[in-house]
């Protein structure tokens, strides 16, 4: 981690991303026939790219999300 925190050479592409909130749909059946009693829809948000992984995320390591009102801070599990 020390690495990465001292090396003033590296640059992320584009370091502001603008993004929209979509939403997941959720399918709710009735237990006795299996049909569907209706669709809840829940605030989702996808981050893909090139740029997580310039940025230090790789696929498969952990993260840490800390939720505050506005505003959401991923940062890298140590030691992960």
């Amino acid at each position: 981690m020390a690495n990465r925190d001292c090396n003033a050479d590296w640059k992320i592409s584009k370091a502001r991303r603008s993004y929209k909130v979509g939403y997941t749909s959720t399918r709710h059946e009735d237990r006795n026939t299996g049909r569907t009693r209706y669709y809840s829809q829940h605030p989702s948000l996808h981050l893909k790219g090139n740029w997580l992984e310039e940025a230090g995320f790789t696929t498969g390591q952990a993260v840490n999300i800390t939720v505050e009102r506005g505003q959401l801070i991923i940062r890298l599990v140590e030691n992960s």
